[in-house]
């Protein structure tokens, strides 16, 4: 759909900061740009220019105390879909550097953020997948609610992430939402079963094909395999999650596949894991998709990030998993969530656009 015009005032756009939004009014435009302030719904301005590719919009701030002037994301505005191509370019667009994970010593959680990710999105975007939209793909782990669900809840904590990963926050749309590709005690096979889930909704589809089809969206988290490890033919599993990554790619779909985090139940199973994660990066590697090193980037933490069971990642007392401090850091799905929010910053950054 085209976007419409929007009557500009004397060369300025009357508008305001959009409903349950709280952007950053920025000095200069892009996540490099100093910080002046938060604003939030109430706070109204008239856009006076904007970046090349209008992402971000100048704004002087006319209901505010002070007069402030600066930049804002446009996306947290109410003139996310319109046109606004009248107002002249007026700055160009510089974004920070993410800063590293401190959470793990070594590099490389995130990696395979290529050309062939972004030829995937362009390709969903032609068959009308949703750019602000992921789901997710997987076992109990994912399915979890301690996993991105308390990220839509406002009680979070971004700690030291807060400059890097806020707009990423605000520019997706799903971290609350269930998935029907992701359930307990799944294994590859199952995400791949004609009518395993919801057949009411799905018919004879497999859930990957389904909640694609429903939800429409540009990324998709994907972790399985915790399961399978524990008796498939690893030959087997390397097949099924191949045919999840090519569907993936089919449906325009950018596929982030994810480690899975150590195994402590046993020796055997702890070797399956690590067999089970040299699979896992052979097939990222081999269909130039996006990597979430997972299981490096819980080795720091106590147990390994995992609870009693030690299968399944911890969670801290309180159950949230959205603070991102280091106290919360030391919990397994505190670290997901960071590590997942990271890969999606990655992906917001160089591919949806």
């Amino acid at each position: 759909m085209t976007p419409l015009p929007v009557a500009a005032i004397g060369g300025a756009i009357e508008s305001r900061i959009c409903d349950t939004c709280q952007p950053y009014l920025r000095e200069s435009p892009g996540t490099a740009g100093r910080i002046l302030g938060r604003l939030d719904q109430t706070v109204t301005f008239q856009a006076v220019g904007r970046s090349a590719d209008s992402t971000w919009l100048q704004v002087n701030l006319t209901n505010d105390p002070r007069r402030r002037s600066g930049w804002v994301f446009r996306d947290l505005t109410a003139l996310r879909d319109a046109d606004v191509s009248m107002l002249p370019v007026t700055g160009e667009v510089v974004d920070a550097t993410p800063a590293p994970l401190s959470i793990a010593s070594n590099s490389g959680l995130i990696s395979g953020v290529s050309a062939t990710a972004r030829q995937i999105f362009l390709r969903g975007q032609a068959l009308g997948n949703r750019a602000h939209v992921f789901t997710r793909v997987g076992d109990s782990i994912t399915a979890s609610p301690y996993f991105l669900t308390p990220l839509s809840s406002g009680n979070y904590d971004l700690g030291a992430y807060q400059n890097e990963l806020w707009d990423t926050l605000r520019f997706f749309s799903s971290f609350g939402d269930a998935s029907l590709a992701a359930g307990n005690g799944w294994g590859a096979d199952r995400i791949l079963q004609n009518g395993f889930n919801a057949p009411e909704v799905c018919g004879d589809e497999p859930p990957l094909v389904c909640e694609y089809r429903i939800r429409k969206p540009a990324v998709a988290l994907i972790m399985i395999g915790t399961n399978d490890s524990g008796g498939v033919d690893p030959a087997v599993y390397e097949r099924n999650l191949s045919r999840i990554v090519e569907i993936s790619i089919e449906m325009g779909v950018i596929p982030v596949l994810s480690t899975i985090p150590p195994k402590l139940n046993d020796a055997w199973n702890g070797e399956r894991a690590l067999q089970w994660n040299r699979i896992i990066k052979n097939v990222a590697q081999r269909y130039d998709v996006p990597l979430m090193d997972y299981w490096l980037a819980l080795q720091n933490a106590p147990n390994y990030g995992l609870s009693e069971d030690g299968i399944h990642p911890s969670a801290p007392p309180d159950g949230n998993t959205a603070r991102f401090t280091p106290e919360g850091l030391r919990y397994g799905y505190t670290i997901r969530n960071l590590v997942a929010l990271q890969a999606l910053d990655a992906l917001r950054r160089y591919v949806l656009y």
